[in-house]
Protein backbone atom coordinates (compact mmCIF):
# COMPACT_ATOMS: atom_id res chain seq x y z
CA UNK A 1 0.00 0.00 0.00
CA UNK A 2 1.46 3.49 -0.63
CA UNK A 3 2.00 5.96 1.34
CA UNK A 4 -0.97 8.49 -0.27
CA UNK A 5 -3.27 5.11 0.03
CA UNK A 6 -2.32 4.46 3.57
CA UNK A 7 -2.66 8.02 4.36
CA UNK A 8 -6.29 8.53 2.78
CA UNK A 9 -7.23 5.58 4.33
CA UNK A 10 -5.92 6.53 7.96
CA UNK A 11 -8.05 9.92 7.67
CA UNK A 12 -11.41 8.12 6.36
CA UNK A 13 -10.87 5.56 9.47
CA UNK A 14 -10.44 9.17 11.92
CA UNK A 15 -13.15 10.68 10.48
CA UNK A 16 -15.93 7.85 10.24
CA UNK A 17 -15.10 7.40 14.07
CA UNK A 18 -13.76 10.70 15.64
CA UNK A 19 -16.17 13.40 14.30
CA UNK A 20 -19.31 12.38 15.44
CA UNK A 21 -17.97 12.18 19.37
CA UNK A 22 -16.71 15.15 18.82
CA UNK A 23 -19.55 16.95 17.44
CA UNK A 24 -20.97 15.53 20.93
CA UNK A 25 -18.28 16.87 23.26
CA UNK A 26 -18.31 20.76 22.01
CA UNK A 27 -20.65 23.60 21.89
CA UNK A 28 -20.80 24.15 18.06
CA UNK A 29 -20.61 22.26 14.89
CA UNK A 30 -16.82 21.51 13.80
CA UNK A 31 -15.88 23.50 10.67
CA UNK A 32 -13.46 22.17 7.64
CA UNK A 33 -10.32 23.81 9.01
CA UNK A 34 -10.99 22.12 12.58
CA UNK A 35 -11.94 18.62 10.98
CA UNK A 36 -8.76 18.65 9.28
CA UNK A 37 -7.00 20.00 12.21
CA UNK A 38 -8.32 17.11 14.34
CA UNK A 39 -7.18 14.62 11.26
CA UNK A 40 -3.93 16.31 11.47
CA UNK A 41 -3.39 15.84 15.03
CA UNK A 42 -4.52 12.03 14.75
CA UNK A 43 -2.49 11.18 12.23
CA UNK A 44 0.86 13.39 13.34
CA UNK A 45 0.64 12.54 17.46
CA UNK A 46 2.50 15.56 18.01
CA UNK A 47 2.04 14.91 22.37
CA UNK A 48 4.22 11.84 21.92
CA UNK A 49 7.33 13.35 21.18
CA UNK A 50 6.73 16.16 23.59
CA UNK A 51 8.56 15.02 25.64
CA UNK A 52 11.92 13.86 23.93
CA UNK A 53 12.36 17.40 23.32
CA UNK A 54 11.54 19.53 26.33
CA UNK A 55 13.88 19.03 29.13
CA UNK A 56 13.06 18.32 32.11
CA UNK A 57 11.94 20.71 35.33
CA UNK A 58 14.58 21.77 37.60
CA UNK A 59 14.00 23.22 41.62
CA UNK A 60 13.60 26.33 41.61
CA UNK A 61 10.87 27.83 39.70
CA UNK A 62 7.34 27.36 38.59
CA UNK A 63 6.49 23.70 36.77
CA UNK A 64 6.47 24.09 33.43
CA UNK A 65 2.50 23.97 31.89
CA UNK A 66 1.42 21.08 29.86
CA UNK A 67 3.52 21.20 26.78
CA UNK A 68 1.56 18.60 24.82
CA UNK A 69 -1.40 21.21 24.52
CA UNK A 70 0.89 23.79 23.25
CA UNK A 71 2.57 21.41 20.95
CA UNK A 72 -1.16 20.92 19.60
CA UNK A 73 -1.30 24.82 19.18
CA UNK A 74 2.03 24.63 17.84
CA UNK A 75 0.96 22.34 15.05
CA UNK A 76 -2.48 24.51 14.42
CA UNK A 77 -0.61 27.64 14.32
CA UNK A 78 1.71 26.21 11.74
CA UNK A 79 -1.71 25.01 9.88
CA UNK A 80 -3.98 28.10 10.57
CA UNK A 81 -0.94 29.94 8.95
CA UNK A 82 -1.12 32.40 11.58
CA UNK A 83 2.16 35.06 11.59
CA UNK A 84 2.59 35.88 14.93
CA UNK A 85 2.07 33.89 18.55
CA UNK A 86 -0.62 36.77 19.83
CA UNK A 87 -2.44 36.09 16.54
CA UNK A 88 -2.99 32.36 17.54
CA UNK A 89 -3.63 33.42 21.05
CA UNK A 90 -6.23 35.52 20.55
CA UNK A 91 -7.80 32.49 17.53
CA UNK A 92 -7.74 30.49 21.02
CA UNK A 93 -9.32 32.85 23.64
CA UNK A 94 -12.06 33.48 20.74
CA UNK A 95 -12.79 30.12 19.47
CA UNK A 96 -14.14 27.75 21.98
CA UNK A 97 -13.55 24.60 19.62
CA UNK A 98 -10.18 25.39 18.68
CA UNK A 99 -9.32 25.96 22.50
CA UNK A 100 -10.95 22.61 23.23
CA UNK A 101 -9.16 20.65 20.36
CA UNK A 102 -6.01 21.87 21.56
CA UNK A 103 -6.37 20.82 24.79
CA UNK A 104 -7.10 23.53 26.80
CA UNK A 105 -10.63 23.76 28.27
CA UNK A 106 -11.27 27.23 29.44
CA UNK A 107 -9.78 30.80 28.49
CA UNK A 108 -8.90 30.90 31.81
CA UNK A 109 -6.43 28.18 31.52
CA UNK A 110 -5.08 29.83 28.86
CA UNK A 111 -1.31 30.45 29.38
CA UNK A 112 0.28 33.92 28.58
CA UNK A 113 1.66 34.89 24.85
CA UNK A 114 4.78 34.59 26.66
CA UNK A 115 4.55 30.61 27.68
CA UNK A 116 3.71 30.13 23.77
CA UNK A 117 6.66 31.83 22.80
CA UNK A 118 9.10 29.94 24.96
CA UNK A 119 7.40 26.68 24.54
CA UNK A 120 7.61 27.53 20.61
CA UNK A 121 11.23 28.55 20.85
CA UNK A 122 11.91 24.81 23.04
CA UNK A 123 10.26 23.03 20.34
CA UNK A 124 12.01 24.61 17.73
CA UNK A 125 15.58 24.09 19.33
CA UNK A 126 14.73 20.75 20.44
CA UNK A 127 13.60 20.04 16.16
CA UNK A 128 10.41 19.10 17.37
CA UNK A 129 9.32 19.19 14.17
CA UNK A 130 12.19 16.59 12.76
CA UNK A 131 11.37 14.50 15.56
CA UNK A 132 8.25 14.15 14.50
CA UNK A 133 8.79 13.87 10.52
CA UNK A 134 11.21 11.01 11.19
CA UNK A 135 8.87 8.99 13.31
CA UNK A 136 6.29 9.53 10.36
CA UNK A 137 8.59 8.34 8.01
CA UNK A 138 9.98 5.60 10.00
CA UNK A 139 6.66 4.53 11.10
CA UNK A 140 5.36 4.68 7.38
CA UNK A 141 7.30 4.44 4.57
CA UNK A 142 10.07 1.85 6.80
CA UNK A 143 9.22 -0.94 4.20
CA UNK A 144 9.58 0.95 1.05
CA UNK A 145 12.30 1.59 -1.29
CA UNK A 146 11.94 5.34 -2.07
CA UNK A 147 14.04 6.81 -5.44
CA UNK A 148 14.39 9.95 -6.65
CA UNK A 149 16.73 12.05 -9.01
CA UNK A 150 18.85 14.53 -7.81
CA UNK A 151 20.04 16.95 -10.10
CA UNK A 152 22.83 19.63 -9.10
CA UNK A 153 23.25 23.40 -11.33
CA UNK A 154 26.32 24.48 -10.33
CA UNK A 155 28.49 26.13 -13.34
CA UNK A 156 30.90 23.30 -14.72
CA UNK A 157 34.17 25.15 -15.45
CA UNK A 158 35.57 24.23 -18.92
CA UNK A 159 39.33 23.95 -20.55
CA UNK A 160 39.03 25.46 -23.45
CA UNK A 161 39.85 28.76 -23.89
CA UNK A 162 37.99 31.18 -25.49
CA UNK A 163 38.32 32.06 -29.72
CA UNK A 164 40.66 34.55 -30.19
CA UNK A 165 38.83 37.54 -32.54
CA UNK A 166 40.19 38.23 -35.77
CA UNK A 167 42.68 41.61 -36.01
CA UNK A 168 41.19 44.33 -37.12
CA UNK A 169 43.09 46.39 -40.21
CA UNK A 170 43.91 49.52 -39.02
CA UNK A 171 42.76 52.66 -40.73
CA UNK A 172 44.72 55.16 -42.49
CA UNK A 173 45.59 58.05 -40.34
CA UNK A 174 44.25 61.15 -41.94
CA UNK A 175 45.94 64.84 -41.66
CA UNK A 176 45.34 66.99 -38.78
CA UNK A 177 42.81 70.17 -39.16
CA UNK A 178 40.10 70.58 -41.51
CA UNK A 179 40.20 69.18 -44.87
CA UNK A 180 41.46 71.37 -48.09
CA UNK A 181 38.90 71.75 -50.85
CA UNK A 182 38.95 69.20 -53.10
CA UNK A 183 39.29 66.50 -50.33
Amino acid sequence: MKLTEKISWLMGRVQRSLFPHLNECLPAPLTEQEKRLVSILEVVQVERHVLKVVTRYRYPGRKPLDRQALARAFVAKALYRYPTTSDLHRALQSTTNLRRICGFGTAGSLPSEATFSRAFATFATGSLGNVVHDALVAEYLSHELIGHISRDSTAIVGREEPAKKAAKEPKPRRKRGRPAKGE
